[in-house]
């Protein structure tokens, strides 16, 4: 079966199971690539510290099909790492890492281009709509404390504030004309107190 759509989910965790602190996604037409390939590509990124053994991880994938009208099949990715195994390496490290993976996937979609920067507005709306579901938070409960557009990467970058005392932050670019949440992170505790 080819696939004709895949999403790809990475999410970074203090223990295994644990809410991500940061969650990577990328939604491509099609994957250009078999699951088996996707799958290894993946599993490189357990790797990263260089050590004898990959970091605690769990990798899952998922195909189906979608029927509403017309039939499509679809598959999703989404690696678990543990940031305690990671070693030393920083943030900046790991966040070059999964853009390259994600590039490369890019590379390899058929016709999967970034489309124009879309409105501060709209961005905003998709960055507190993923970090409410991801993070169970009230999407009214997110203050804006920083925005930021990139006009090179098509993309804007904001960071949020809870009552709580989390903060959170999400990067929303634009594939083929759908804002996509290509990052999200959170920092403080896991769940309110």
């Amino acid at each position: 079966m080819e696939t004709l759509s895949a999403r790809v989910i990475v999410n970074l965790t203090k223990y295994p199971r644990g809410e991500p602190e940061t969650s990577w996604v990328i939604s491509l037409d099609s994957l250009g690539i078999s699951v088996e390939e996707a799958m290894a590509e993946l599993q490189t990124l357990t790797w990263m510290a260089g050590k004898q053994y990959p970091v605690m991880s769990s990798l899952n994938s998922r195909l189906g099909i979608h029927n509403w009208g017309a039939s499509s099949s679809f598959v999703e990715f989404v690696l678990d790492m543990s940031a305690g195994g990671l070693g030393g390496l920083s943030a900046t490290a790991i966040d070059t890492a999964v853009r390259d993976l994600f590039s490369r996937f890019r590379s390899r979609a058929r016709s999967d281009e970034w489309g124009a920067l879309i409105s501060e507005e709209d961005a905003l709306s998709v960055a507190r709509s993923r970090i409410s579901t991801q993070y169970s938070v009230a999407v009214e409960d997110l203050a804006v404390q920083r925005a930021e557009a990139d006009a090179s990467d098509q993309s804007h970058s904001f960071g949020f504030s809870h009552p709580d005392g989390r903060s959170f932050g999400a990067v929303v670019g634009i594939v083929k004309d759908s804002p996509t949440c290509m990052r999200i992170w959170r920092e403080g505790p896991e769940s309110a107190a």
